[in-house]
């Protein structure tokens, strides 16, 4: 038995009914949302996000170091799908700073050191992952670094 139409219903073998104009509606509901978002992510975004703050390579004779600040807030730009990389989800969101390279210009031997926030910005530049969407540091304006 070959499926009929009658008045914009089609028939089956099994006896079910589709309704052709609720079906395309449906079809065209799932084409609009997915342009919606293609167009919606492919935008440019500048967003702010917190990153936890480690220490790593410290100086000889130093077996930890505190920061006054446990996070910084980063600003970064770039199109909304990039968002979805595993640099930018909460439990990667960590910024491990090398305190033998971040205190080569300040001197040997101290236990506080103090780091702006052009100092963090530049530093943060250099890192791999980061540096092509990073744009500037938030907050805070000023770290400082206790080895103890």
């Amino acid at each position: 038995m070959k499926p009929t139409k009658n008045n914009g219903i089609q028939e089956k073998k099994e006896g079910r009914k589709i309704k052709l104009p609720s079906f395309t509606f449906f079809i065209c509901l799932v084409i609009s949302a997915l342009v919606w978002v293609f167009l919606t992510f492919s935008r440019t975004y500048e967003v702010t996000l917190d990153y936890a703050i480690t220490c790593s390579d410290l100086p000889e004779g130093k077996t930890s170091a505190t920061c006054s600040d446990p996070s910084v807030a980063l600003t970064f730009k770039t199109k909304g799908f990039f968002y979805f990389q595993p640099r930018f989800q909460e439990k990667n969101r960590t910024i491990n700073l090398d305190i033998r390279k971040l205190t080569i210009h300040k001197g040997l031997g101290l236990s506080t050191y103090r780091f702006t926030k052009n100092e963090l910005k530049d530093y943060i530049r250099d890192i791999d992952g980061l540096n092509e969407y990073f744009v500037d540091v938030e907050s805070p304006y000023e770290i400082t670094i206790y080895l103890n």
